[in-house]
């Protein structure tokens, strides 16, 4: 994924209009029928590939010509012993298999939801043997143990977790100093299944040099804010502050703050072969635009180039300072009461 942003485009502020889920699947079905799905089947089928059943269920998809299901890991299982055993992977080969058939396609969208239900990834993704490397004795860690000679042991830890269910947890306080770090480690398993995996897709299809768009629909919380999990807590910026690279477009580096809601237009400027980005425009901030956020998790969310705006469900208002505090964690809005009622439309009288 680095090689393919390496000589692609890469955008630092593509924020979600919403943080539910599979949300920018349906917003693209909405805007495709006479846009950005029409102008690509001139050249073969739009499709969609899902480990998402309800996705699909009781309702049309006018944007898709075809749709598949793969089968998803079932709750409780263990973690895969072989890459090809895990529910991504299952996605990739069905792709590869349509891939195989007579019948041309121009754009095949891949949709998968288990970065957020369903870690069974191979354990042995993640080196081992750097965790044993990190946690063997040295003399810096033996003179500390003397210094906290008299002090309570504490409990060792794992390095790395067997769950397949994601945790969804609040940090206690005082927390296990090695517990984010360990599921870190069981995601970056995750993340190493999605390299191997696009890495796989890319050299099997027959496609000659086909074109690549990495887009995140959701985050995930790794600590930040005190929540690990997707989805839990008070909606912040980790949750809505989301990848997208479009591969062959550059090397381009996006800074301007920037909706989900363009993804339509991204994918109708790559059908007609126009720039994603006018050149005059590469590194200009941008100053006017808003971006509003819907969540059951916020009264009200507001996303602009300088600033952050969000008001919890208990109307407690928290304001941080963009593109700065990356992971919201100096609360300004006592000192900047101005903007916060600017940006909550409320009047200072």
């Amino acid at each position: 994924m680095d090689a393919i942003a390496a000589s692609g485009a890469l955008w630092d502020r593509w924020t979600a209009s919403s943080d539910e889920p599979h949300s920018l699947v349906r917003l693209c079905d909405r805007q495709g029928s006479g846009g950005w799905a029409d102008a690509w089947k001139k050249t073969g089928s739009v499709e969609l590939l899902t480990d998402v059943p309800e996705l699909l269920a009781g309702t049309a998809n006018p944007s898709f010509d075809r749709e598949e299901t793969v089968d998803s890991t079932p709750v409780g299982a263990a973690p895969a012993p072989e890459i090809v055993e895990t529910q991504f992977a299952r996605l990739i080969a069905a792709a590869i298999d349509r891939d195989n058939e007579d019948d041309p396609w121009s754009l095949m969208w891949l949709h998968s939801d288990f970065l957020t239900r369903c870690w069974d990834a191979p354990r042995e993704l993640f080196p081992i043997d750097e965790i044993e490397l990190a946690l063997a004795p040295n003399s810096e860690a033996e003179l500390l143990e003397l210094e906290l000679e008299g002090s309570e042991p504490v409990e060792s830890m794992a390095p790395i977790f067997d769950s397949v269910a994601p945790p969804e947890l609040q940090i206690e306080t005082p927390a296990h100093p090695d517990l984010v770090v360990a599921w870190m480690r069981t995601y970056g398993c995750q993340v190493r299944l999605v390299d191997l995996l696009v890495e796989i897709l890319l050299q099997s299809i027959s496609v000659d040099d086909p074109q690549i768009i990495i887009a995140g629909t959701s985050g995930y919380r790794l600590g930040q804010g005190g929540w690990i999990g997707h989805r839990v807590g008070p909606l912040r910026s980790p949750d809505i502050r989301l990848p997208l690279i479009v591969s062959d477009q550059g090397p381009i580096r996006v800074p301007q703050l920037c909706s989900t809601d363009r993804l339509p237009d991204i994918l109708l400027a790559l059908s007609q072969e126009t720039g994603l980005v006018p050149a005059d425009q590469w590194s200009v901030q941008g100053t006017t635009q808003r971006i509003e956020t819907s969540s059951s998790r916020a009264k009200q969310a507001i996303t602009t180039p300088s600033w952050f705006c969000v008001q919890d469900p208990d109307s407690s208002e928290h304001l941080f300072l963009k593109p700065d505090d990356v992971e919201d964690f100096n609360n300004v809005g006592r000192v900047r009461t101005d903007v916060v009622q600017e940006l909550l439309g409320r009047s200072s009288e």
